[in-house]
């Protein structure tokens, strides 16, 4: 009876044994499962998300581009507004006037009717001091014009301003410190009939005209409805210095 008994308790614990590793197997198996769920998956396809940063590069860069032609365009539609807004705030008074300074400074191309002067050295008479052109004689006459209201100068294409200077080295004669050689044309613009008369006056230029009648000086003047006087293309800059 007792050995019966005994192997009762022994086939309980067994089967308790049992059943307690095969709990333990299930969870085991359940705790498995659930890590397995939380893996990430693995990408598939390497190419996609460099696709993707590639697509997204090219399309800030357009972006990008499009900015800067729009700011390009408002940035030349502001210096159009500014200038426009510049000019319209010009009346047409301080245009007249700002034309008339640049006229008087040199600084734009004048036409119109004026005078037209030749001077050169006697062709009938041996090289002496009152038969070739002198610095001396190109400013007085210089000094009548501007007298008689002269509005634009040219000498030999030269453009005579108020700081030009006349000069001369032995018998090369300067203006604007760029040597010239006779024959020497002088072509002025401004009161056609009023510069022509003060040139004409013997006592205004009386040693040209003296030199002219004595020494076959060429001293000719004439009147021209189509004269051009070009634009200053010298420095402004004031220099000293002596003068022969």
């Amino acid at each position: 009876m007792r050995k019966i008994l005994a192997e009762k308790m022994v086939s309980a614990k067994i089967t308790a044994t049992r059943s307690v590793v095969a709990v333990l197997f299930v969870a085991f198996g359940i705790l498995i499962t659930a890590q397995w769920r939380s893996i990430p998956q693995r990408v598939t396809n390497p190419i996609a998300p460099y696709t993707s940063l590639k697509d997204t590069k090219e399309s800030l860069y357009d972006e990008q581009s499009q900015l800067k032609n729009e700011i390009a365009s408002l940035q030349k539609s502001i210096d159009e507004n500014q200038k426009n807004s510049e000019n319209n705030a010009l009346t047409k008074a301080q245009i007249a006037e700002l034309k008339a300074k640049k006229a008087q400074a040199g600084l734009s191309k004048l036409n119109g009717p004026g005078v037209i002067i030749n001077l050169d050295d006697s062709q009938i008479s041996p090289a002496t001091d009152d038969s070739i052109v002198h610095a001396a004689d190109v400013r007085d006459t210089l000094n009548l014009l501007w007298g008689a209201g002269a509005e634009a100068i040219s000498i030999n294409g030269q453009r005579v301003v108020a700081n030009t200077a006349v000069d001369c080295i032995v018998n090369t004669i300067l203006i604007n410190n760029i040597r010239i050689s006779t024959p020497i044309r002088i072509e002025a613009i401004g009161d056609q009939n009023l510069m022509y008369s003060r040139l004409l006056d013997v006592n205004a230029l009386s040693d040209i005209y003296r030199r002219r009648a004595d020494q076959g000086l060429k001293f000719d003047i004439s009147k021209n409805n189509d004269i051009t006087v070009p634009v200053f293309d010298g420095s402004f800059g004031v220099e000293t210095g002596g003068v022969n």
